[in-house]
């Protein structure tokens, strides 16, 4: 599929509306743009959930790299049961909820965010649980 640029007309409207979308809906359950994944990485411990969107519907991984070793991956499913806020499950299971905190979350490394993720479940790990920040790449 050819992306077209938007017209003036469209671009006008957009601009009147910010919250107006395109027709066309470019995102996977409108939080990630396709082509894009948003990583929401933990610390103490150590992991991370990706949330990859590459076509119609959204994949997960699941980032481990506190059970010692070398970091594992390992792919899943998420299936969403709310949209803003985002709650999710994963296969692995992931659990919880990300929410659009614009300039909100601020990360380890003192990095501003837009998304705060609130997890309620992990594997091999038990709560409790702390938000973190999410990113889109």
């Amino acid at each position: 599929m050819r992306l077209r640029p938007l017209t003036a007309t469209a671009a006008i409207a957009l601009a009147a509306f910010p919250g107006a979308a395109p027709a066309a809906d470019y995102t996977c359950n409108n939080l990630v743009p396709f082509g894009q994944k948003m990583i929401c990485p933990g610390f103490e411990p150590n992991w991370a959930v990706e949330l990859v969107c590459d076509g119609p519907e959204m994949t997960s991984t699941f980032i481990d790299a506190f059970s010692g070793g070398d970091i594992t991956t390992t792919p899943g499913t998420v299936t969403f049961s709310s949209e803003e806020p985002w709650a999710f499950e994963t296969s692995h299971p992931v659990t919880g909820s990300i929410a659009y905190t614009p300039a909100g979350c601020t990360d380890e490394g003192d990095n501003v965010h837009d998304f705060t993720f609130t997890p309620t479940g992990a594997p091999g790990l038990s709560g409790p649980f702390f938000p973190f920040c999410c990113r889109i790449e």
